[in-house]
């Protein structure tokens, strides 16, 4: 699969989310630059890099953490609500 193919395909997700294709189009290519990056800087596949960050978009546009972040959420919570109690 070509780059703009897959760009294509990244842009189709954030149409469904409710975006407007220009900017679809315009956040489909920053998320795919960014993808490589992340391969670069963490040694994994642009494929995994892309799917963790697809993964965070979707959660986004719902209002949710990503499973990964929410472990970590309610833990801090946890510390403090102990910090707060007397």
């Amino acid at each position: 699969m070509n780059e703009n193919n897959e760009i294509s395909d990244i842009a189709e997700i954030f149409l469904s989310l409710g975006a407007e294709k220009k900017q679809a189009v315009r956040m489909a290519t920053q998320l795919f630059k960014r993808a490589g990056q992340l391969s670069t800087e963490l040694n994994i596949t642009k494929a995994e890099a892309l799917q963790g960050l697809l993964e965070t978009v979707t959660c986004g546009s719902r209002g949710d953490l990503k499973p990964s972040e929410q472990a970590t959420s309610e833990v801090t919570e946890k510390q403090k609500t102990r910090k707060n109690q007397p």
